[in-house]
């Protein structure tokens, strides 16, 4: 425990200022692009969804570079090998699966639609002359169909052609390689969401809905135990996720950032000992030693024990606690004013709050983090995300290119060269 308070107070010693730069950089550009987005998806639809994912990325990229600018100061997961852009692009690609997922459950991906849909639609209506039929193809409007899917499709190839001819391609191709990523990402989580509420809403139009609500109604009117108890589950289920399921998101999302390897666990990436070539083989590679990377970013959260994991709760509870009680005192201390002024006003007192809490949300996961990668037990160790050089001298994306040998072996054959690379660990 002293372990961990001595490192919780060498981040923010050491890097407060830093973290909250980067926090209020995200998130003004967040705004600005939102802004953008909308007022091109005013004029076209199709522009609009092009620049609303750098929304969401500056988010993601705020984030990432608040968790790297910490690494130094933990004990158990800095890396003398790590560091530098290579590393923050290849952390920024692993990280953009889970960060999304976690967007868009958590309703922020929504919210950012729908306020990308306010400004559009208002400049469509607008010059429009507020007629219906003369919108067209504008307004933001965003729904599954054609264009969201086309959009998906051809990100998604030209993050394949990536994949497939990095080596070739010149260095500052990555950056399109990264949008890519974060276009398809997008629009796939988009159109998941717009087909689940479409399923809900079926659902609710259903015959047997309506009469599961009568059911339920005539229990909470004569069997008012039966609906004390309802009641009672749905709020310790709204507590569970509250206080356990959002810590343990922030925590996976941290050891996806860092790196997280397994210690023992014998690596995806040697799946298919290189026999096999082609895109297919490459891509399904790349997914595999992803899906792997998250997994030991997973393992994260119970490898640390209950003990350490229960402590992290508690800490992340009374950080939520303080953040919530710190907005609450700042627009009391603001005081009562008309609705015109709180337009303008709640957003910033809101954000001069998380300047202060994001960095303190930071230094709990990451002291938390920390301390699961310190104890032997959790056999979990920490990798250098940068990028590989390859002997052409192109840069590409770790973990995005095709594995032909086994990683860490050097084959003495007299008519082959083989390439060896390092294994990821470093050792």
């Amino acid at each position: 425990m002293r372990q961990a308070l001595r490192t919780f107070g060498r981040i923010l010693a050491g890097h407060w200022p830093a973290l909250m730069a980067w926090y209020l950089g995200g998130e003004a550009v967040h705004r600005v692009l939102i802004e953008l987005a909308g007022v091109v998806g005013g004029l076209t639809t199709l522009g609009g969804l092009l620049l609303l994912p750098l929304a969401v990325a500056a988010r993601l990229v705020s984030y990432v570079a608040m968790y790297l600018t910490v690494r130094p100061s933990l004990p158990h997961s800095r890396r003398e090998d790590a560091g530098g852009a290579r590393e923050f692009a290849s952390a920024t690609l692993a990280a953009i699966l889970p960060f999304f997922a976690f967007y868009t459950a958590w309703g922020m991906l929504d919210a950012d639609q729908i306020e990308f849909f306010r400004i559009a639609s208002a400049i469509a209506l607008a010059d429009s002359g507020y007629q219906l039929d003369q919108v067209g193809d504008r307004g933001g409007l965003i729904g599954v169909g054609v264009l969201p899917v086309a959009v998906l499709v051809i990100a998604l190839a030209a993050r394949i052609v990536y994949l497939r001819f990095a080596d070739r391609l010149p260095r500052g191709v990555v950056v399109f390689a990264v949008y890519a990523e974060v276009l398809w990402t997008f629009m796939l989580f988009t159109l998941v969401a717009r087909w689940w509420s479409g399923v809900l809403a079926w659902f609710g139009e259903r015959e047997v809905v309506s009469r599961l609500q009568v059911f339920g109604d005539w229990f909470a009117v004569n069997l008012a135990p039966v609906a004390a108890v309802w009641e009672a589950a749905t709020w310790i289920v709204g507590i569970v996720i509250a206080a356990v399921i959002v810590p343990a998101a922030w925590l996976t999302v941290a050891g996806v950032v860092f790196g997280t390897t397994f210690d023992s666990t014998p690596g995806f990436s040697r799946w298919g000992s290189g026999a096999a070539r082609g895109t297919a083989m490459s891509i399904a590679r790349t997914l595999v030693m992803r899906l792997e990377g998250l997994w030991a970013a997973v393992a994260v959260i119970w490898r640390g024990g209950p003990l350490l994991f229960g402590a992290y709760v508690l800490a992340y509870a009374l950080w939520a606690l303080a953040e919530q009680s710190g907005t609450r005192g700042l627009l009391q201390l603001i005081g009562g004013h008309e609705s015109s002024f709180w337009a303008g006003a709640f957003p910033l007192a809101t954000l001069a709050v998380a300047a202060f809490a994001e960095p303190l949300r930071v230094a709990i996961v990451a002291t938390a983090y920390d301390e699961v990668i310190g104890r032997p037990q959790a056999g979990l160790d920490t990798r250098p995300s940068g990028f590989d050089e390859e002997p052409g001298g192109h840069v590409v994306a770790a973990l995005d290119v095709e594995e032909e040998r086994p990683l860490g072996v050097v084959r003495q054959q007299e008519h082959r060269e083989d390439a060896v690379r390092r294994p990821l660990d470093g050792a």
